[in-house]
């Protein structure tokens, strides 16, 4: 059963300021929550990369990450979507009992972090 949490943020920085934290996954360690390492050395759509994560996941966990961007009122309106769908018993489990929620809550902590790094960025270039 796939557990997943969409969320919605405006960012006061242009869309080209929040794909370059979000699209170079060199980026996510300075934004992204419990991102503690991240490695894309060929950088292209549809590319896979190695990240580190603190916390309870461990590899194959099953959970997908998607940020929808949009040029609005001079920002950036930004769509996130986390899920989990769990490939493991254990992980069943825990999807089950605590998925939803801790998909929502690092959502949520993830766009904070994604507005202030952009809204930050956009102020130094700006």
């Amino acid at each position: 059963m796939v557990r997943s949490s969409t969320q919605h943020a405006f960012i006061d920085a242009s869309p080209d300021q929040v794909w370059e934290l979000v699209g170079d996954p060199n980026q996510h360690p300075g934004w992204w929550p419990d991102v503690i390492e991240a490695e894309c050395a060929d950088l292209r759509e549809g590319c896979r990369y190695r990240g580190v994560v603190k916390g309870v996941f461990r590899t194959g966990t099953g959970v997908t990450t998607r940020f929808t961007l949009a040029e609005a009122q001079g920002g950036t309106f930004v769509e996130g979507h986390f899920a989990i769908e769990p490939d493991s018993i254990g992980s069943t489990v825990f999807g089950a009992l605590a998925g939803r929620r801790i998909m929502s809550s690092w959502l949520q902590s993830s766009l904070e972090n994604l507005k202030r790094a952009a809204e930050r960025s956009a102020a130094t270039a700006g």
